[in-house]
């Protein structure tokens, strides 16, 4: 019996990601003090694009096998030597922290995000079921500048549905909280662990800015 961890097998690098990444800036500036410190942020946009399957599947998505869109609902439909599977290349900004998330049902229906640059590299959502299920997780990156979302099914399993994926961010993250010392005592390096200073978003040719995405309510 074949395990059920996800391996996508046509990761696809967008032409545009430069640009992508781009377009970061026009989202808002991370203003950057002389110690690194934010000082400003931008809003958190939703950056996957036609997440919501609102136009056609080629716009965004890179996919290999068959698929039938319905309205704002993908179905793929694996074969024996197939898990239709679809793939796409997200700018992202080292040192933050994305909120994921996807409507799925199906026999087993994964999303998949590799490329984080932390040591766990790759974020799985999977369900197994009938119904529609939203899941969601918080993506912590390290130093990549893109990461690769992946829908699919499995092997020789029935027709799978995803709809409204979302990747919203980025988050920074806030100053470490250094506590008054108090004489006598040794004070510790933090009270909670500390994330990287974030990086200040690369320039690059501009493209249409990613509006703000209500989180979903259902498919």
């Amino acid at each position: 019996m074949r395990s059920f961890r996800p391996r996508p097998r046509h990761a696809h690098r967008g032409s545009s990601v430069g640009a992508a990444l781009g377009a970061l800036v026009l989202a808002g500036t991370a203003a950057l003090t002389a110690h690194g410190t934010a000082t400003a942020q931008p809003a958190p946009l939703d950056w996957i694009q036609n997440g919501n399957f609102r136009h056609p599947l080629s716009l965004g998505w890179n996919c290999q096998g068959e698929f039938v869109q319905t309205g704002q609902i993908v179905e793929g439909r694996p074969s024996g030597t197939d898990y239709a599977g679809c793939t796409q290349t997200v700018p992202v900004v080292p040192g933050t922290r994305y909120q994921f998330s996807a409507y799925m049902s199906g026999p087993y229906t994964f999303v998949t995000i590799s490329g984080t640059g932390t040591d766990t590299g790759e974020v799985t959502l999977w369900d197994s079921g009938t119904t529609f299920k939203s899941l969601a997780t918080t993506l912590l990156i390290g130093d990549s500048r893109q990461v690769t979302v992946t829908f699919h099914g499995w092997y020789g399993q029935g027709p799978y549905q995803v709809s409204q994926v979302q990747m919203i961010g980025p988050i920074y993250p806030s100053e470490c909280e250094f506590p008054t010392p108090t004489p006598g005592v040794p004070a510790p390096t933090s009270t909670k662990p500390c994330m990287p200073r974030p990086s200040t978003p690369p320039t690059g040719p501009g493209v249409p800015t990613p509006t703000p995405t209500p989180t979903p309510t259902g498919p």
